[in-house]
């Protein structure tokens, strides 16, 4: 069972680098605009750090042996709401085009200044938030965002949920999850006796892939 991740530190560097190249188009107007350049690039760096703090806290399955450091999300890319939002109404996007297109007009006739502040904002944060993950992956490992397959069905929503042994994982047996029984298979290889408490990590066919809890 392999369900979609992406690195959290990718995201990161993506929306830091579409910020970067923003700065950049807009680097005519840099040596006019210092000042809102600094103040966006300082309220950028503390919200960096409040959102690094807020991450932090949703990070799952910290000291777990496999499948560590999930952050389960809805969507795992920002681009991933612009796409559902468009898809669910033709309106909408013809909203948030009109949006983009006011804002460029905007910008242009202010003499780019809100794309130096906007730029600043998200690159300093950008570059705030990267440095605060790269310190807890030393330590704890990668972190992802992870599809939330909670309320999945089918073998998806099997993923993560826990269980009993039933018949003893020598590293093959059975366990009993959401009520049912199903074939299963100690994911290290070690013998799991019954009535352990096991946590479904992947499957094989109809074979549930577990671990202890």
């Amino acid at each position: 069972m392999k369900i979609r991740q992406t690195r959290v530190l990718h995201n990161t560097l993506i929306m830091g680098g579409l910020c970067g190249l923003l700065l950049w188009a807009a680097r005519g107007g840099m040596l006019d605009n210092l000042g809102a350049l600094a103040w966006s690039a300082a309220f950028g760096g503390i919200y960096g750090l409040a959102y690094w703090y807020r991450l932090r806290k949703r990070i799952a399955r910290q000291d777990r042996r496999f499948e560590r450091n999930k952050i389960f999300v809805r969507f795992i890319s920002p681009f991933e709401v612009v796409l559902q939002a468009a898809a669910y109404s033709h309106y909408l996007l013809i909203a948030i085009v009109a949006v983009a297109l006011i804002g460029l007009t905007v910008d242009w006739f202010t003499g780019r200044w809100w794309s130096l502040v906007i730029g600043g904002f998200g690159l300093s944060a950008a570059l705030v938030l990267a440095v605060c993950i790269l310190l807890h992956e030393r330590k704890h490992g990668p972190i992802h965002y992870h599809y939330d397959t909670r309320t999945w069905s089918g073998e998806e929503g099997m993923l993560y949920q826990v269980g009993e042994v039933v018949e003893p994982l020598a590293p093959r047996g059975r366990i009993r999850v959401r009520g049912e029984l199903w074939n299963a298979e100690s994911l290290s290889g070690e013998t799991i006796p019954a009535g352990t408490r096991v946590e479904v990590i992947g499957h094989d066919g109809l074979t549930l892939k577990v671990d202890r809890v």
